[in-house]
């Protein structure tokens, strides 16, 4: 997990405005499907536009989600549930992957333990239902292309700004339940920085089984909280020179920041991957919609290539034309 503790201040066509209109008990139930035994569920997600980024009154914002902008979207598919222990299991049997060994934020302590952590020896128990952890960007690349040469469809990760659009789910609020945040919603962690956190409905110190918190008005489940999720795009500062329609931004260029991360100046953007959602061991400010995170963090450590978090894991698209 780098949970950024420096804390740096098909289908379906309508539209996001209409779909926020009609009152819960009156919502056509989302569609999902499963393109193959064992493949993950997927939901199908409707086109609209929506503003991207913290609003101006929120108290909790942060610099890197602005400026706001409005952004559309077109109709896309998106995994009900992040990507489960089992499923991953799946993969690396079939594709007799090795295990990648090296992984911070386990329940292994100190840093000679860390170098033997993985996605299979976390210092953690988890059921089959929990999301995967411990794997890198490139790992998350590698189950959607399985899952495109097994099904014949474009699996893929979702884009910074499909990743917003559906963790809100029309909702312009910070989060999408209501405008506050407790543990009966989701899986996130003390509000002294940083460590998990049990308390009502969130039972679990470390990740949570997939379901274990109530979906979103698109159907899905664990946007905000449990495990922050790999998406496709580059890290950019700023939005003031990203996509408005919905696509990565995959475009590498020099970092010039100042502040907190002046230490990655000099570096290129896509040496770093957007995370978006929170994680178990975060505050209630980093499970927002708008909040973002990257990795790997500034400073020596682990390159993109070989970072793993226990409070990372990733969740599939899958175009629908």
């Amino acid at each position: 997990m780098f949970t950024r503790h420096l804390m740096i201040s098909v289908g379906l066509s309508w539209s996001v405005a209409a779909y926020s209109a009609v009152p819960a008990t009156h919502r056509a139930q989302p569609r999902s499907f499963r393109d193959c035994a064992g493949c993950s569920e997927m939901v199908v997600i409707p086109a609209g536009t929506y503003t991207m980024g913290s609003a101006a009154n929120d108290v909790t914002a942060d610099a890197l989600e602005q400026p706001s902008h409005e952004v559309h979207v077109r109709s896309f598919a998106a995994g009900k549930y992040d990507v489960s222990l089992a499923e991953w299991r799946a993969f690396a049997r079939a594709t007799t992957r090795p295990t990648g060994l090296g992984c911070q934020w386990t329940g292994k302590e100190g840093a000679e333990a860390e170098k033997l952590a993985s996605w299979k020896n976390l210092g953690f128990s988890q059921t089959k239902r929990d999301p995967v952890v411990c794997v890198t960007w490139q790992d998350a690349k590698d189950y959607a292309r399985w899952l495109s040469r097994k099904t014949g469809k474009h699996y893929r990760l979702l884009t910074e700004a499909e990743w917003e659009y559906a963790s809100r789910a029309g909702s312009n609020a910070a989060y999408p339940w209501k405008a506050g945040t407790s543990h009966e919603f989701a899986n996130h962690g003390a509000e002294e920085c940083c460590g998990g956190l049990a308390n009502g409905r969130d039972k679990w110190v470390k990740t949570s089984p997939g379901g274990a918190f109530p979906a979103n008005a698109f159907g899905l489940y664990d946007m905000n909280g449990n495990v922050m999720q790999w998406v496709e795009d580059c890290f950019a500062p700023t939005y003031s020179n990203t996509p408005r329609d919905g696509s990565a931004n995959v475009k590498s260029v020099p970092l010039n920041t100042t502040g907190d991360l002046k230490d990655i100046n000099g570096t290129m953007t896509c040496d770093y991957r957007v995370l978006r959602g929170g994680d178990w061991a975060q505050q209630a400010r980093w499970i927002r919609s708008a909040a973002r995170s990257f990795a790997p963090p500034p400073g020596p450590g682990p390159r993109l290539k070989n970072y793993r978090s226990g409070g990372v894991g990733f969740r599939v698209a899958r175009d629908l034309r």
